[in-house]
């Protein structure tokens, strides 16, 4: 009787045996988003002293596409080294990632570093997940998870202080430097916590061919419009204009490649538009497309444009992010029978900020610009919870570990994408000269005007993922 009390009782999250493994992956969480917004604002100062602001989306498009091979390279790293081993060695990865970024003699290095910081950042963020699953009672998976989501919160608005500060304190190489040094505590807690978490060492693969053919896909479209300046003579610009349909016919050939492999990346569906998985998936991509340009851009237009300082053009950037972490933790407890008007809420938020912004930017007062940030944040944040579980809802037997991967890395992949494109318009545009307000305006006509229109593509989605899953035979408790 005594003992089936005891395990009625419920089960505690801050008992002592736990404190030490929750601050570890959260520190994984937060450590992600503060560099991530570190870096966001101090690129604009970066590309602005190097005189580089044609290759101010590369940093996004190398930084996203690496962090998806570092998290690929999860499974057969940790099974064959173990945990901590694995942890101190992509923890110094974005340590010499920062370090090669603040000594950074011109944007190349800063490009490295930047890979390079994606790469082992990529890594630790899905060690930090799988980790929640080793060191916590299975009941405890969704506190944890809870708690992750206020770090992300607090990161999101530590991120552009630390990084403003440090860029205003001294130059943009502090705060790279800075983001550097994040690792090392988490590094320090890993030894110790990890030192006799025991693990099976096994021989694994990872689908590296397959993602190293969608980095270069995306990365052969980010250069397309600085091949011309880089080769000479008439060859440079006939390579940027075939530079794009190459990229996309990569991307094809992996679609097409995992469709023969066992361990597949993406569901055998998809790219399809009638299995409900492939339309959720459909809508996370068109999200993340419309809205790369807010990250690459807005810190960037805001700090040389609009003269604020490293600091609060980082905040006006992460305005978005925060909005999207609240809204998160507000919708979490809605039952079900709200779940498709939140799923159809998200890109019609998103497109409605999207379309403010393309026309605040260049002349609106700044609390203006603000407001209009905030439903960006909203849509994310009410929608990506219940797309996510409509996704694993409806997986196919067989490949429901494929359909969740997918989610991650078609996100990250329509980012990177999302980036680059933007990086082709803006310059196209003239982002890359001294701004006026003509460029201003047009560029955020363009880039956001056209990032709501996708987003509208994505309510369609939505909508049809909500009849679809209606009537799908895998739905969802």
């Amino acid at each position: 009787m005594s003992s089936a009390v005891e395990n009625a009782q419920p089960v505690r999250l801050l008992r002592r045996q736990n404190i030490a493994p929750l601050i570890l992956v959260n520190l994984g969480v937060g450590l992600h988003a503060t560099i991530w917004y570190m870096a966001t604002t101090a690129m604009p100062s970066a590309v602005e002293e190097l005189d580089a602001a044609a290759y101010l989306s590369w940093a996004t498009s190398l930084y996203l596409m690496t962090s998806i091979l570092g998290g690929a390279m999860l499974p057969p790293i940790k099974a064959r080294f173990g945990p901590r081993n694995a942890m101190m060695v992509f923890g110094l990865v974005v340590v010499a990632g920062g370090v090669l970024a603040a000594i950074a003699p011109n944007i190349g290095f800063i490009l490295a570093g930047r890979a390079i910081q994606g790469l082992g950042e990529g890594f630790l963020l899905a060690l930090s997940y799988t980790l929640v699953r080793e060191l916590f009672d299975n009941a405890l998976v969704p506190r944890v998870g809870g708690i992750e989501a206020v770090t992300w919160a607090c990161a999101v608005f530590i991120g552009p202080l630390l990084g403003g500060w440090l860029t205003d304190l001294g130059s943009w190489r502090l705060a790279f430097f800075g983001s550097g040094m994040l690792p090392l505590p988490m590094m320090a807690l890993g030894w110790v916590i990890l030192r006799r978490h025991p693990y099976e060492k096994i021989a694994q693969s990872a689908p590296m061919l397959r993602l190293l053919l969608l980095a270069i896909g995306v990365m052969a479209i980010a250069v397309a419009d600085r091949l011309s300046v880089l080769v000479e003579g008439e060859f440079g610009p006939l390579l940027g204009f075939a530079a794009v349909p190459f990229g996309i016919v990569v991307i094809a050939l992996t679609f097409a490649l995992d469709r023969r492999s066992r361990n597949k990346l993406f569901p055998t569906a998809f790219p399809g538009f009638r299995h409900p998985a492939c339309l959720g998936i459909w809508v996370l991509a068109l999200m993340a497309l419309s809205e790369a340009a807010v990250y690459v851009y807005g810190p960037y237009i805001l700090q040389i444009y609009r003269g604020l300082t490293p600091t609060w053009a980082g905040y006006f950037g992460a305005i978005h992010a925060i909005a999207w972490s609240l809204t998160a933790m507000l919708v979490a407890p809605l039952g079900a029978r709200w779940h498709d008007h939140a799923i159809i809420a998200g890109p019609t938020l998103l497109a409605i900020g999207l379309a403010g912004l393309a026309f605040t930017l260049a002349t609106s007062p700044l609390p203006i610009i603000a407001i209009a940030m905030v439903p960006i944040g909203c849509g994310f944040g009410i929608s990506y919870s219940f797309l996510s579980q409509r996704i694993m809802g409806s997986a196919d037997p067989g490949e429901e570990d494929a359909t969740i991967a997918s989610m991650s890395t078609i996100f990250g992949m329509g980012g990177a994408i999302s980036a680059a494109v933007s990086g082709l318009v803006g310059n196209s545009i003239g982002l890359d000269r001294p701004l006026t307000v003509a460029i201003v305006e047009q560029a955020s006509l363009i880039l956001y005007g056209g990032g709501a229109l996708l987003a509208g593509i994505g309510i369609l989605f939505a909508w049809r993922i909500v009849r679809v899953y209606a009537v799908h035979p895998r739905r969802a408790a």
